[in-house]
């Protein structure tokens, strides 16, 4: 496994668990309402003040579309671009902290902020800190058929190509394995006895 910044080794993941909340082949909706933007907030550790709002829900998709860009962006020029409109959107701040016994480290999310701007702001900061240590070729959308999800390949020879070698590449394995049994009696029937 690979090793990036230590900003971004968690936060990275919180771009791909958001942009993955929206099946763009399936059109399947995973955060259909506020409560499943407070789980998904809470699941990363953003602290929320009661259950996030509709505007707040609006706010997120429009970031979860944001970041699906940066995925699927040509370059890193255009995918860093795509970050620093994101730091700016979510008003970013950057700021050195040594909360809870730790040594003082950099924070770039406002404690105050919104949590859908802090949300931004660290998944932002994880992408970028992929992008400038290990190159764009980190970022990827799923090669298999029906699923197009978003994914940070952590591989050592950056071979990966979907979102679940469990699910996905087995299932690009099964087609292909039959394509070729295909292949092979179609071989065997046109050929003379």
């Amino acid at each position: 496994m690979v090793r990036f910044t230590s900003y971004s080794e968690g936060p990275a993941t919180w771009a791909e668990d958001l942009v993955n909340t929206y099946n763009v082949v399936r059109e399947t909706e995973k955060m259909p309402d506020p409560a499943a933007l407070a789980e998904l907030l809470v699941a990363h550790g953003v602290r929320i003040r009661g259950v996030p709002t509709r505007k707040d829900l609006d706010r997120a998709r429009a970031l979860r579309t944001a970041l699906r860009e940066v995925f699927g962006a040509p370059d890193e020029e255009t995918a860093i671009a795509l970050l620093n409109r994101i730091l700016a959107d979510h008003r970013a701040l950057p700021h050195y902290t040594n909360h809870d016994g730790e040594p003082w480290h950099l924070h770039v999310a406002d404690p105050q902020a919104p949590p859908v701007d802090q949300y931004a702001v660290n998944a932002a900061m994880g992408l970028l800190g992929v992008i400038t240590t290990t190159g764009m070729s980190r970022l990827h959308i799923c090669d298999g058929n029906r699923c197009e999800e978003a994914f940070v390949d952590i591989s050592r020879n950056q071979s990966r190509r979907y979102c679940s070698p469990q699910i996905c590449g087995n299932r690009a394995s099964a087609a292909a394995h039959r394509a070729r049994r295909r292949g092979a009696a179609a071989d065997r029937r046109g050929s003379p006895p």
